[in-house]
């Protein structure tokens, strides 16, 4: 059967769309200016934390292994260490530095042994089962402030609440010492490659942990995006050649029969979603429903919207020749060749755009203040950085690499404390809460 011109415009418009979805290995087009290189200072100058009033160094803090249920005090000590590293906050001290008599202490600590080794907080706890439950006790210790605690916290979780509890108090404990709860516990999804020809959606927990695929109604899954209620979304191509926007957990999609729908992102009780058809391809604007949406885009292809908390609408566009970052309808990048997948950041700094742009045959990370000003690579010379995702709380950016084999990396919003969080690799990476 011939194909129909909006078949084959579609058919055509397809590998542009998803090339703007997906890092392409294209040929080099000329670039406004070149991408800035990383600052030495960026890299050598120790990272400080906010809190009131201004800014400090890290914070060296111990996390002895709690007293009671051995395997339940062993999740809190791994979940608390690990946490407190990946945050860029603290300096975690090592367990062999120790001379406090912990048995003597038990849940308390006396603040001349501390001090004695460096520390400036302490983290101790308890752990008990108590019938189908497991109770855990944990406390902050500022050793400057004496042997009376400043943080207390009680959880009555079953074993597999453990790491969940935890995650909880390393928040607080972030929010006692900056004002802001941190964002442990947390997790991304993203979208990789599962068979040939064929993508799903995954989830995994903020420090590394609790991979898993989400169920999806298409073989193709790609660009997800956390909505309403934590519900995943995601865009799904049918064996029609059709792409609609789907829901993780359910067979009926979300948006269809309006185009090609190849991205969706949610902000302030909005849903942008990229729908494609008869060459081009635009972000439509509306309810969180799919419904009232409004075309907000118009010229060349535009793709990968992101959200901000205010409602503002970050995207890609084609429109000035070569794919670059656009706000509101204003282009903001102006260096570099291709620059794509756009995400806020309430970075405590003040708000940023992180994208990754290509630099030669790689790619980096670089963010950018929302009026185009201030922009900074956060990675060079460590292979091909993808797909930045930023933190709720807005300290922490998350980011798909090449390097030591390829992995799900972590790093502060300048690009410091770069860490290997999980050995899996894949495209269109967003937080959930941002």
């Amino acid at each position: 059967m011939p194909m129909t011109a909006n078949k084959l415009a579609n058919s055509l418009l397809l590998p542009l769309v998803l090339g703007l979805l997906v890092a392409p290995a294209y040929a080099e087009t000329p670039a406004d200016a070149p991408l800035p290189t990383r600052t030495d200072t960026a890299a050598t100058t120790p990272t400080t934390i906010f809190v009131s009033g201004g800014t400090r160094s890290l914070l060296k803090i111990a996390v002895p292994k709690p007293i009671g249920d051995d395997a339940g005090a062993s999740t809190v000590a791994t979940t608390a260490k690990r946490d407190f590293d990946l945050s860029s906050l603290f300096q975690v001290l090592d367990d062999q530095s120790f001379v406090a008599n912990r048995e003597k202490e038990g849940i308390g600590i006396d603040p001349a042994s501390w001090k004695s080794v460096g520390a400036e907080g302490v983290v101790k706890g308890d752990v008990s089962v108590r019938g189908s439950q497991t109770h855990v006790e944990l406390r902050l210790y500022v050793v400057a402030r004496g042997s009376t605690e400043v943080l207390k916290r009680e959880y009555d979780v079953p074993a597999s609440g453990v790491r969940t509890a935890t995650h909880q108090f390393a928040n607080d404990v972030v929010k006692y010492f900056t004002g802001a709860s941190g964002s442990f516990g947390t997790r991304l999804v993203y979208s990789a490659t599962t068979a040939k020809g064929q993508k799903g959606v995954f989830s995994v927990e903020s420090d590394g942990q609790g991979i898993s695929k989400l169920p999806s109604a298409t073989s193709v899954a790609v660009a997800p995006a956390v909505g309403p209620g934590g519900s995943v979304y995601y865009a799904g191509g049918l064996p029609d050649g059709s792409w609609s926007l789907f829901r993780a957990g359910t067979p009926q999609p979300v948006v269809a029969g309006k185009g090609l729908v190849f991205g969706v992102a949610f902000g302030k009780g909005k849903m942008a979603v990229v729908l494609s058809g008869n060459a081009q391809s635009d972000i439509w604007v509306g309810a969180p429903d799919g419904t009232g949406l409004t075309k907000s885009t118009s010229g060349g292809l535009n793709t990968h919207p992101a959200l901000s908390s205010g409602g503002q609408l970050a995207y890609v566009s084609n429109q000035g020749g070569n794919p670059q970052i656009y706000v509101d309808g204003k282009r903001v990048s102006f260096k570099g060749s291709y620059n794509m997948a756009p995400v806020w950041c309430n970075d405590p700094e003040g708000t940023k755009i992180l994208f990754m742009g290509r630099d030669g045959s790689s790619w980096d990370i670089f963010s950018i203040r929302p009026d185009g000003s201030d922009m900074k690579r956060l990675t060079q010379g460590q292979g091909s950085n993808t797909y930045p995702a930023c933190s709720p709380d807005g300290r922490t950016v998350a980011f798909f690499s090449t390097r030591e084999g390829g992995g799900l990396f972590t790093a502060n919003t300048r690009g410091e404390n770069q860490k290997k969080i999980a050995a899996v690799t894949g495209e269109s990476l967003r937080w959930d809460g941002n």
